[in-house]
């Protein structure tokens, strides 16, 4: 009997163990998924006939909806109206734009919601200039965008922030509306992206470490005029614009008169949780996904938490109900908290920053009153 107990025993402890480490393994392998910087496109779309300035693709949960999308390739890009067709396993799309590349059957492409995949001139002829901005780990590029004619908001800028392994196109959909009201804009980078120093351990922190570029890119604003800045952030840069309001030193905190957000991360927990539920992820393992998460990355989730009770300056904020990365719940109660601050938006079957291709006159309407009531 004792043997058997001893045996009954050490297979439960087996079993714990092994358990114990599945867990484990998954918790890191999931914060390795949210630290990680990865800036290949997932090819997932295959074109499968070209006629005219219609092209026929797989039918997949992007490719399907009725907005404005982007392709992108290795080696060329279009844009799509929002006209789409359905028929069974197939999407027809018009194409608006051929940007490069040759589009063709058999072809691998990735949508892309960001739409313009080039720079200001090639997309809205706008002159634009590359311009460094010194950070603590080295030079960030960024674009400098004039007002054209000069504007007539002469010293307020506007500093956009995309979202974790975006980049600066990100911001082009909003770009001909922002400096069409008179703003000069500097659209940012930051560390890790692929013209950027990256970070010393190779990971993103989430905001932690990523808002000290934007806080480079206020001080280079101030330095070259500017008496009034709008931040706006895409996804985790609508977090970054926040961390850096909370921590930014009080006399350049004073410069930002407003923030206008797409899809903002207003918590790490809360998108753990999210992308867990989505996963049907046993809560042992989101557990230790964000332990591993504060552990690898050197950061504390909670502290990356955005607090609607601190936020001192207006704010315009973009949800869509059909996202799955961030819960839009969040975002409702920060709105619901202050509301004599905030402005929320929500749109329906775009997804994650995809506000502006569900209804690009609109968005564009509703930015360009938030700047006309601000600024």
């Amino acid at each position: 009997m004792i043997v058997t107990r001893r045996r009954l025993v050490g297979g439960a402890l087996a079993a714990a163990a092994t358990s114990a480490f599945s867990t484990a393994g998954a918790g890191y392998y999931f914060s390795g998924e949210l630290l990680g910087v990865d800036h290949t496109q997932a090819l997932v779309v295959r074109v499968l006939a070209v006629s005219g300035d219609e092209v026929t693709l797989s039918r997949d949960v992007d490719t399907a909806k009725p907005i404005a999308l982007g392709l992108l390739w290795p080696d060329g890009g279009a844009r799509l109206s929002a006209s789409v067709r359905v028929d069974g396993d197939t999407v027809v799309r018009r194409v608006d734009e051929r940007v490069a590349g040759e589009l063709r059957p058999g072809l691998m492409v990735a949508v892309d919601y960001n739409v313009f995949g080039t720079d200001p001139k090639t997309a809205f002829g706008l002159d634009y200039a590359t311009v460094p901005v010194s950070g603590e780990l080295g030079d960030m590029p960024a674009w400098l965008v004039p007002p054209p004619g000069g504007g007539h908001r002469p010293g307020v800028w506007a500093i956009a922030v995309h979202g974790r392994g975006g980049s600066r196109h990100e911001a082009l959909r909003v770009l001909p509306g922002v400096v069409g009201a008179g703003l000069t804009m500097l659209v940012i980078g930051y560390r890790n992206d692929p013209d950027a120093p990256a970070s010393p351990d190779g990971f993103y922190h989430l905001g932690d470490t990523e808002w000290r570029e934007l806080a480079a890119a206020i001080r280079y604003a101030r330095d070259h005029g500017a008496t009034g800045i709008v931040l706006f952030g895409w996804s985790m840069g609508g977090g970054i614009a926040l961390t850096a309001l909370r921590r930014l030193p009080v006399a350049e905190a004073a410069l930002i008169r407003g923030l206008v957000l797409d899809s903002p991360v207003l918590s790490w927990n809360a998108v753990i949780d999210y992308q867990a539920d989505l996963r049907r992820l046993p809560a042992p393992i989101t557990w230790s996904a964000k332990r591993f998460t504060e552990w690898r990355g050197r950061i504390n989730l909670g502290r990356l938490d955005q607090d609607p009770g601190e936020l001192t300056v207006p704010a315009l904020i973009f949800v869509d109900e059909a996202d799955q990365r961030v819960r839009t719940d969040k975002a409702h109660a920060f709105a619901s908290a202050r509301p004599e601050l905030v402005t929320l938006v929500a749109t329906r079957d775009g997804g994650h920053v995809a506000s502006w291709n569900v209804d690009p006159p609109a968005y564009t309407a509703a930015v360009a009153a938030f700047l006309d009531r601000i600024v």
